[in-house]
Formats: C-alpha cells, sequence, structure tokens
C-alpha cells in the first residue's frame, strides 16, 4: 500500500507524463488486449485447422516430422487461444 505522500508524488509524475507526451501516457496506461495482427480471428482458426492438417496428413503418410510440426503449431494456437486477445474495449489505468 502506497502512502499518502507517495500517492500524490505518482499522480504528480503521471499528470507531467499527461501534458508533456500524451501519446506516451496514453500507451502506458492502456491495459488490455495489444494491437496488430496477431489477435485476430481469423489468424488463430487458420492456425487451428493448418495444425489439424498437418497432424492428419503427418498420420496418414507415416511422416512424423509432419505430426510434430502440427503439434507445435496446435500448441501455438493453443496460446493464441488462451490469451484470448478478444475484441473488448481498451480501458485505461488511473493511479488510485
Amino acid at each position: 500500500m502506497l502512502s499518502h505522500h507517495e500517492r500524490r508524488e505518482l499522480e504528480r509524475i503521471q499528470e507531467w507524463f499527461e501534458r508533456d507526451d500524451p501519446h506516451l501516457a496514453k500507451a502506458l496506461g492502456e491495459v488490455g488486449k495489444p494491437g496488430g495482427w496477431a489477435r485476430s480471428r481469423p489468424l488463430r482458426y487458420s492456425i487451428d485447422a493448418l495444425a489439424i492438417a498437418l497432424i492428419i496428413l503427418g498420420v496418414v503418410t507415416l511422416n512424423f516430422g509432419l505430426i510434430f510440426f502440427g503439434a507445435v503449431c496446435l500448441a501455438a494456437a493453443a496460446c493464441l487461444h488462451v490469451t484470448r486477445w478478444n475484441d473488448a474495449p481498451v480501458r485505461h489505468r488511473r493511479l488510485e
């Protein structure tokens, strides 16, 4: 827990950042989803489909390299789904 003086100093620093460089203050205050292509839902589903196709192709042809690569793709897809960069609005964090 912060003391009253520490909280006041942090608020003063935050206000200085907001006046001096509002873009930096906004970027530092954002909480939530990262931007960019990695959070797109079609990308996550296409990685799922690619992983399943590689595993099935590897099983049919008995190619263990394809099975392994499909498992790695499936693990990457699982990580993307678990982090679930959904379309929730970005919140801004304020000191309390």
